[in-house]
């Protein structure tokens, strides 16, 4: 009895997912990854996707963003707090976003047909690391703090 009641069970999911199959595949296929942009400078990291409102990420921090379409995202970095100091780098990207495989788009067409563009950089992205360690995440390194100039006092009081 027990074994009759779990065969009907299986009969009707399988008769409401495949009512629910002709709906499902009438959906536009959409994007989403979700990637991360990880701050491991002493900068200030400034992101804004699409001309959209500015993220910011203060030093060693991380910030998850996702990716529903294709479009454009624009970075920059600051010695302080972005209202108080000037960038000391700026970088605009084109990201791509197309069902489960997000990037950002950099370098050269090299081997675009095999691997598809931003995965042979022949483009510097200094202080940037671009689709590392996942595709479409970016990361600032701790080699971005040479871009800012060290004052003498704030390296004494971080010794002692």
């Amino acid at each position: 009895m027990h074994r009759l009641g779990t065969i009907a069970q299986r009969t009707v999911a399988t008769a409401a997912l495949a009512a629910l199959m002709p709906w499902m595949a009438a959906l536009p296929a959409q994007a989403g990854c979700v990637r991360h942009l990880v701050n491991r400078s002493n900068l200030t990291l400034v992101a804004s996707r699409d001309g959209g409102p500015a993220v910011v990420i203060p030093p060693h921090r991380s910030q998850a963003i996702r990716y529903r379409h294709s479009g454009h995202i624009d970075l920059s970095l600051t010695c302080g707090r972005p209202d108080e100091s000037a960038p000391v780098h700026r970088a605009s990207y084109d990201t791509v976003a197309e069902i489960d495989r997000c990037y950002v788009q950099f370098g050269s067409r090299f081997f675009e047909n095999e691997l598809g563009r931003g995965f042979f950089g022949t483009r510097n992205t200094a202080p940037l690391t671009l689709n590392n360690p996942n595709q479409g995440d970016v990361i600032v390194g701790p080699q971005a703090d040479a871009l800012c100039p060290v004052d003498a006092r704030t390296v004494l009081r971080s010794r002692y």
